[in-house]
C-alpha cells in the first residue's frame, strides 16, 4: 500500500471512530497561588521536561515560593515530565511584568521574551524608555538570570514572540507607537506598527525594522523560516501607506496581513487576507511543504477571501498559503458564540488547531461546553483543511487556552489558565482566582502509529553529539541526507544504526535539515547542533 492510499484509509477509520472514542488525559496539574495567575506558554524541552512561563500576581501561596516584586511578574515554573514542579523562579520590578513567549536557546539554558512597565527595581536592571517596553530575560539551566536587556522607545511597546535564531540571536516581534527615541531608531507610520528587532546572542541590537501603515499594526507571532529569512502574522487596519502596499479590505477593520522579510528583515513580500468585518491572528507556522498556516479568528461572512459564511460571533479561521504567500485554502470552524485560535502546529497528516470555545453544539462543534463556560477546544485538520476530530476539555469555570505543542513522545500538551473547581474534566480545585492549568494529552485512537503512518520525530533535539530517530530499524530506512540552513548538503548517510544514532560531532553549531527516505516517502526534520 502506498502512503496517499495510507493517508486515505487513516482518514476513512478516523471518520468511523470519531463518535466513538475521546481523547484522554495522561496528566493534568493545576499551579496557582492566591491571585491571578496565567500561563501563556510552554517550553518542550530537549530531555522531555518542560518549562512553563506566566505571569502572576500572587505572593507565597498554594505552589508560589517567593513573593511578588510588583503587580505581575514573570513567573518561570521547571516542570519534570510528568507535570511536577522541579523548580520556580519569580522575575520582576516594582510594577506590571508580562512574559508571552519563551524558547530553549543551543546552550540549555532559556530565552524569556515579555513586556515590562517597571523601572530597575526588583530583579529589573533598567528603567523603562516609555509607558512599556520589551523586555528579554536569558536564564541558564536551573533559572538564574545571565543577561536581561529593556529595548523600547518613548511610547507603548507591546511584545509578543520571541525565538533563537540560526546564528545563535534572537528575532523579536511586537508592536510600537513609539517614534525615534530610546532604541527606536525609525518614527511610526501610524498608530502601532510592527516592530521587528534582531540581536546577537548577548541580546545586543544587530537592527530593526518598524513595519507598518497609517492605521494599527499588531504584530501576533514572527518565525525564522527554514531558507534563513522570517515570516511575520499579524493584523492590520492600514490601507496603503508607508510600507502596506493593498488596502484594508474590512474598510476600518484589521485583516490578517502577513509579511516575509529577508535574513536582513528587508520585506520581500506581504499579503493582507480578510472578509469585510474583524479578523485576528495569533499564530503562524511553516508547513513541511514550504508554505505556511495561519490561525486566528474571523467575524466576517463570505466576502473577499473568506469563502463561507460565520457561524457564530468569532469564528477559528484558518488560512493555508503557499510559500509565495497565495492562498491555497481556508476553513472557516466554529458554533454559535465565541471560539478563539491561540496556536496551530502540524502533525503528520495534518494540523492540531488549539484554542477556546463558548459555543455548544452547533455548526462545526459536537460537545457542549462544561456548565455553559467556556473551555479549551482543540481541533484536529485533515491536510485540506477538513475536520478530523475535536474535544472539548475545561471544569465548570472559565478556561483560556494559550498554548498547545507537540511533546517528543508525539502527544500533546495545552494549557493556559482555569479558574475551575474540580468538575468536568478537572480534577483539582482552583488555588486561587485563575491559576496555570497544563493538561497533557493520551490520545490512543488518534495515534498516527497505530494506524501505520509513521510519526517521526529526532531526539534529543537540540543535540551536541548523537541524535536517534524515533520508530525506525536499521533496515527502515534507505538513505538520510543532512543540509545545513543555506540549503548546503552537508552529509549523506546510506546505513542507520538505531542504537547507535547519528554521529554530530563534525557539524558546526546551528540549525540543520535532515531527509529521512525510507523508501515509501521522504520525511523532512529540522534539529539544532549545539
Amino acid at each position: 500500500m502506498n502512503f496517499k492510499t495510507t493517508c486515505i484509509s487513516f482518514f476513512t477509520l478516523i471518520s468511523s471512530l470519531a463518535n466513538a472514542q475521546d481523547l484522554s488525559l495522561d496528566w493534568q496539574n493545576t499551579i496557582g497561588g492566591s491571585e491571578f495567575d496565567f500561563a501563556n506558554d510552554i517550553v518542550v524541552c530537549a530531555d522531555g521536561s518542560y518549562l512553563l512561563i506566566g505571569s502572576s500576581e500572587s505572593n507565597i501561596s498554594g505552589d508560589k515560593t517567593e513573593d511578588s516584586y510588583g503587580e505581575e511578574d514573570y513567573w518561570i515554573i521547571k516542570l519534570n515530565s510528568l507535570g511536577n514542579i522541579e523548580w520556580q523562579k519569580t522575575i520582576g520590578g516594582n510594577d506590571d511584568d508580562f512574559p508571552t513567549s519563551a524558547m530553549q536557546t543551543q546552550d540549555g539554558g532559556y530565552i524569556l521574551g515579555g513586556e515590562s512597565y517597571s523601572n530597575a527595581s526588583g530583579l529589573k536592571t533598567e528603567n523603562v524608555f516609555g509607558h512599556n517596553d520589551y523586555w528579554i530575560v536569558k536564564i541558564n539551566n536551573v533559572g538564574e538570570i545571565e543577561w536581561q536587556n529593556n529595548i523600547g522607545g518613548s511610547g507603548r511597546d507591546y511584545f509578543f514572540s520571541i525565538s533563537q535564531t540560526f546564528d545563535g540571536g534572537y528575532i523579536l516581534g511586537g508592536s510600537s507607537e513609539s517614534n525615534i527615541s530610546g532604541d527606536k531608531t525609525e518614527n511610526s507610520n501610524g498608530h502601532y506598527d510592527y516592530w521587528i528587532v534582531k540581536t546577537n546572542a548577548n541580546g545586543e541590537i544587530e537592527w530593526q525594522n518598524t513595519i507598518g501603515g497609517d492605521g494599527s499594526d499588531i504584530l501576533g507571532e514572527i518565525i525564522q523560516t527554514n531558507e534563513g529569512g522570517y515570516i511575520i502574522a499579524g493584523q492590520s487596519s492600514s490601507d496603503i501607506s508607508g510600507d502596506k502596499t493593498e488596502d484594508c479590505i474590512g474598510g476600518i477593520f484589521p485583516d490578517y496581513w502577513i509579511v516575509k522579510l529577508d535574513e536582513l528583515g528587508t520585506i520581500e513580500w506581504q499579503n493582507t487576507i480578510g472578509g469585510t468585518y474583524i479578523e485576528n491572528i495569533a499564530s503562524i507556522i511553516q508547513t513541511t511543504d514550504g508554505g505556511y498556516l495561519l490561525g486566528g479568528h474571523s467575524m466576517s461572512d463570505a466576502s473577499d477571501d473568506k469563502s463561507e459564511n460565520c457561524l457564530g460571533w468569532k469564528d477559528y479561521w484558518i488560512v493555508k498559503l503557499s510559500k509565495d504567500g497565495n492562498i491555497e485554502w481556508e476553513n472557516t470552524i466554529g458554533g454559535s458564540i465565541n471560539d478563539y485560535v491561540s496556536e496551530v502546529i502540524e502533525v503528520p497528516g495534518g494540523y492540531l488547531v488549539g484554542g477556546h470555545s463558548e459555543s455548544g453544539i452547533s455548526g462545526d462543534k459536537t460537545e457542549d461546553t462544561i456548565n455553559f463556560s467556556q473551555d479549551f477546544w482543540i481541533v484536529r485538520l485533515a491536510l485540506d483543511g477538513t475536520i478530523i476530530d475535536q474535544n472539548t476539555i475545561g471544569g465548570e469555570g472559565t478556561e483560556i487556552l494559550y498554548f498547545a505543542k507537540k511533546g517528543l513522545d508525539g502527544n500533546f500538551i495545552i494549557g493556559g489558565a482555569s479558574d475551575s473547581n474540580i468538575s468536568g474534566d478537572k480534577t483539582e480545585n482552583s488555588l486561587g482566582s485563575f491559576d496555570y492549568w497544563l493538561v497533557k494529552l493520551n490520545n490512543e485512537f488518534l495515534d498516527i502509529n497505530e494506524l501505520n503512518v509513521p510519526s517521526t520525530f529526532l531526539y534529543p533535539n537540540p543535540s551536541s553529539d548523537y541524535l536517534f530517530i524515533n520508530n525506525v530499524s536499521n533496515t527502515g530506512i534507505s538513505q538520510i541526507e543532512i543540509f545545513n540552513a543555506t540549503g548546503q548538503l552537508v552529509t549523506t548517510i546510506h546505513q542507520y544504526n538505531p542504537s547507535h544514532g547519528i554521529n554530530l560531532e563534525g557539524l558546526q553549531v546551528g540549525s540543520y535539515f535532515l531527509l529521512l527516505n525510507n523508501d515509501e516517502e521522504i520525511i523532512p526534520l529540522k534539529f539544532f547542533k549545539n
